[in-house]
């Protein structure tokens, strides 16, 4: 970590290691709570690594075998059960598709087998395993609100680290993101808004102010990496939650929620370095400033218009979707190229630099600055893995029965998908609260259907005397 002492680093992580513990007294030590509290406590054990015995395993690689491994165990007996309804089958179908050309493009390219079977287990078989094994939180009520427990007080531990972090080194390191990560600033991103409708579901949309003082602490997550994404999209997050998801579109509630969302996006903006034109902290707020550097940052101009044209080159996260329809800029010239990619294992390792720095790699990528993963995944597994991939994550996403919440859920997934990194799924911290926000909402809407059911019962039998 530039500009960190050992000693500070070691602070950080003794405090993250003491909100594990935390996490542990709090809900007890349990199958559910190991797997939960492990998964985001996954920075903690890629900083542990740098203690490893020479010539041994990385204590991160080992530490993702287990994880794969404990959660498999719980879930064996749901994963391989015959009698399941039309959306797990749904889900597994969509798996095994992904799966099938995942290890088409490995037998076509190659690579360590234990770095393949990492990418394919950890980063994109994990959601499907952990599907599985929370899905019944639908019907399973005990448990529903052990999970939500356990899952809110991880949560709170997050913010209680972030601002510890603030205090400790200030706004800088963004790799830094609570217990979570070590080396990559992506949860920052992606966690703080999924929390949010987490939360906001688990309160039924009715806040109450330490509600909305919880709602802007959420925030701290992604101010302590000094991330600039969620300064824009959460409050949009926020207003699409009370507005569309929960029908709330009278006049005078749509204003008070525009209000709220204003001052949270005014407050983070000025809170971001980068969003300031004088590049500090507490800065002026100008939202032509605020627009310019978004274009920068995600397009490389100022111009929506040029992102049309022609001549467009490709700079800046957002354009990697430009990929999509001019993969030769990827390097992918033959049909088998186009089809299944060029492999994942020397993306995976960095072989020629990091994939997503073009200008810092060498794979022959016509791109300058940063590029979103869509870019990565086309590369990697060609047209038929990426949608594959994506089509196993939209049949998750709407699972959710109330099909309002899984349309926000999916395009904040696609949003983050072509501009980002594609955590929303695919990192295992946000996979679990995407789970839980599916199934809670799930259990939810058949809590409220029995309801009805039994009072259109009762008042059936009511009405069977008087009329006698």
């Amino acid at each position: 970590m530039t500009g960190l002492t050992t000693t500070t680093i070691k602070l950080y992580f003794l405090f993250v290691f003491l909100g594990m513990l935390y996490t542990f007294f709090k809900v007890g030590i349990t199958r559910t709570s190991i797997l939960m509290v492990f998964v985001f406590w996954e920075g903690f054990f890629d900083y542990l690594g740098d203690f490893g015995i020479p010539g041994m395993p990385r204590i991160l690689n080992v530490y993702k075998i287990a994880i794969v491994v404990y959660a498999v165990s719980l879930t064996w007996n749901k994963i391989f059960r015959f009698a399941k309804n039309k959306t797990d089958w749904a889900v597994d179908v969509t798996f095994l598709l992904f799966s099938a050309s995942f290890w088409t493009t490995y037998y076509f390219y190659g690579g360590a087998i234990l770095t393949i079977l990492s990418q394919y287990l950890y980063k994109y078989g994990f959601v499907w395993i952990a599907y599985h094994y929370f899905k019944d939180i639908t019907y399973n009520m005990p448990k529903r609100e052990y999970v939500k427990n356990v899952l809110l007080t991880i949560l709170f531990v997050q913010i209680a680290i972030s601002v510890f972090k603030i205090i400790l080194i200030g706004f800088q390191s963004e790799g830094l993101v609570g217990s979570m990560s070590f080396g990559g600033g992506g949860p920052a991103v992606v966690i703080p808004i999924v929390a949010l409708i987490f939360y906001w579901l688990i309160r039924n949309g009715r806040f109450t102010k330490v509600d909305w003082i919880v709602t802007a602490l959420i925030m701290t997550i992604a101010i302590a990496s000094g991330k600039r994404q969620p300064i824009v999209i959460y409050p949009a997050v926020l207003l699409t939650l009370f507005v569309f998801v929960y029908q709330s579109v009278r006049p005078s509630v749509l204003l008070k929620y525009l209000l709220i969302a204003f001052v949270i996006f005014y407050i983070g903006v000025r809170m971001t370095s980068t969003f300031t034109p004088e590049k500090v902290v507490g800065g002026s707020f100008e939202i032509s400033y605020v627009r310019d550097y978004v274009m920068n940052y995600y397009f490389g101009t100022k111009r929506i218009s040029a992102i049309f044209e022609d001549d467009y080159q490709s700079c800046g996260r957002g354009a990697g979707i430009v990929f999509y329809f001019k993969p030769q800029r990827l390097t992918l010239n033959s049909d088998k190229e186009l089809l299944f990619g060029k492999g994942r294992y020397e993306v995976a390792i960095n072989k020629y630099g990091r994939f997503t720095k073009p200008g810092l790699s060498d794979y022959g990528v016509q791109h300058e600055g940063l590029m979103g993963e869509a870019g990565s995944l086309l590369y990697s597994f060609g047209y038929v893995g990426t949608i594959f991939m994506l089509l196993m994550a939209v049949t998750i996403i709407f699972s959710i029965k109330n099909k309002r919440l899984a349309w926000l859920v999916f395009l904040y997934f696609l949003w983050d998908f072509m501009f980002y990194y594609n955590q929303v799924i695919f990192f295992n911290s946000s996979a679990l609260i995407v789970l839980i926000i599916i199934f809670y909402a799930n259990s939810h809407g058949k809590e409220k259907m029995t309801y009805l059911k039994r009072r259109l019962q009762t008042v059936n039998r009511n009405k069977k005397p008087q009329e006698a």
